[in-house]
């Protein structure tokens, strides 16, 4: 596995601590679309130590191939974050999986980056890492989300009741699972 992948548009670049400032200016920017789709537990949340030590944190798991994320950046502005993928829970051999979950800055929404670099993070898990499953969870009322996982050929399994608090309620996920044998990407 490669730090840094390119698609038709985007640059997708595993980084370490020295984007930390970027990565507080994207959550800051985007904190009202973010905030209503995850979980913020911590007081210190936008701050930049709290994401320099997420950003060793993750850089140190994907050395040890149990998590990956990607910030996402244009060809045309690769010092901008854009969104970001995440891989997490890789679990080799015997469940052969992970959870994948994303976010886009909302003034790049609606263009299909995300889809872009879905597609090519998918590839990345179901070839380079030879993984056979890919799991997403989405909030029932997340349209969008739910058309990019539809869209990329992911099917809804179940729902997972009551799975995480956001706002202070617990809310209601749509597990959606896609296969490696399936996969058309």
């Amino acid at each position: 596995m490669k730090f840094v992948y390119e698609t038709e548009r985007l640059i997708l670049r595993i980084c370490g601590e020295e984007i930390a400032e970027d990565t507080l200016i994207f959550d800051l920017h985007n904190a009202k679309e973010f905030e209503a789709v995850e979980p913020i537990d911590v007081d210190n949340f936008y701050t930049i130590e709290h994401h320099r030590n997420i950003l060793n944190y993750e850089y140190k798991k994907m050395l040890q191939l149990s998590v990956v994320r990607f910030w996402l950046f244009l060809k045309d502005d690769p010092n901008t974050i854009i969104g970001t993928i995440s891989f997490r829970n890789i679990a080799k051999p015997i469940y052969s999986s992970c959870q994948v979950g994303y976010k886009m800055d909302k003034a790049y929404t609606g263009f299909g980056y995300c889809t872009e670099a879905l597609r090519a993070g998918i590839n990345i898990m179901f070839h380079d890492l030879e993984l056979h499953r890919i799991e997403a969870m989405v909030l029932p009322d997340n349209i969008p989300s739910i058309a990019i996982l539809e869209g990329l050929g992911f099917k809804r399994e179940g729902v997972l009741r009551d799975k995480l608090m956001i706002q202070g309620k617990w809310r209601d996920h749509y597990l959606y699972g896609l296969l490696k044998g399936e996969y058309k990407g």
